[in-house]
């Protein structure tokens, strides 16, 4: 698959008291603001605005249609080209600790990753004062594919230096799982995957394996080179086949900044072959509603 991905770690320190575990989701209200603050600073909407060309908001927050008709109707709109995966907070006084949020870039989306790192700043410039919660942000790093770490700066004059470590989906999608046959997995934040309009409480195997393959062709489609190769109709059949066992799922109401959802372990079972390539991309995507702004991150636990 022909896509690249940046993944950057944001370390922050937290002072204060928790009251709600998901404070940091609401980077879905507060950082879409903070990234149109610092590259275009404008507050009029894009369908208003006259100077679209060059714009360097709207082709990552748009989720643009395709020109070509067929990518349209195999893809519709695409999802955001980012993803966010901050941390669930445990209630109770915090002092000084450290935490992290990562997050990643999804192809064209990599050429923007100053403007990504000075909005995720802002966002957390004016936190503090009347806010239960005083954030720092310590410094931010990019990581490879085993987690190897290259610190990245800013100068006085905004530029940044530092390494970016590109990472190919290849190099994610070629993982070692085993003999295939079973795949534990968890759920570190809540899984939403909804049927007609309904938040799901148990959720299906073969639709999660679905719907994670329209996640990432449509990303590469629409940020990556060209389109993904894939008999993606035999895939969906195959996923029929997929079972869900070990189910330890549990279900997490929506309350405070909770959206809701499914959380805990469960194993996928079945000829798992075809699907690995998206289930490893799925660790930096995410799966289900939600998933550019930290729901539905889940990790696969495999024994090599």
């Amino acid at each position: 698959m022909d896509l690249n991905l940046l993944h950057l770690v944001f370390s922050l320190t937290i002072d204060g008291m928790v009251t709600d575990s998901f404070y940091l989701f609401d980077l879905s209200r507060r950082f879409p603001r903070a990234f149109r603050e610092v590259t275009c600073g404008r507050t009029a909407p894009c369908d208003d605005c006259s100077e679209t060309t060059g714009c360097r908001w709207f082709p990552l927050f748009g989720r643009q249609l395709s020109t070509n008709p067929e990518a349209v109707r195999r893809h519709q709109k695409p999802p955001l080209p980012f993803v966010f995966a901050p941390p669930l907070l445990a209630p109770g006084p915090r002092a000084a600790a450290d935490l992290e949020i990562r997050l990643t870039l999804v192809g064209s989306a990599i050429n923007h990753a100053g403007d990504f790192i000075r909005g995720v700043k802002r966002c957390y410039d004016d936190v503090g004062g009347g806010s239960k919660l005083l954030i720092t942000l310590d410094g931010v790093s990019s990581r490879g594919v085993h987690d190897e770490s290259s610190w990245v700066k800013t100068t006085k004059r905004g530029e940044l230096t530092g390494e970016f470590r590109i990472l190919a989906a290849d190099d994610i999608s070629g993982k070692p799982a085993g003999d295939n046959k079973e795949l534990p997995l968890i759920f570190l934040t809540p899984f939403r995957q909804l049927r007609e309009g309904r938040l799901l409480r148990t959720p299906d195997a073969s639709a999660f394996l679905r719907g994670l393959i329209r996640r990432v062709s449509s990303l590469a489609a629409a940020y990556g080179e060209r389109e993904p190769d894939g008999d993606f109709r035999l895939l969906a059949e195959l996923s029929r086949d997929i079972k869900l066992t070990r189910n330890a799922l549990f279900f997490v109401p929506a309350t405070g900044s909770s959206r809701g959802g499914v959380q805990g372990s469960v194993s996928l079972s079945g000829n798992l072959t075809p699907f690995l390539p998206y289930l490893f991309l799925g660790e930096y995507l995410h799966a289900g509603k939600g998933a550019s702004w930290g729901y539905g991150q889940y990790q696969l636990t495999i024994d090599n």
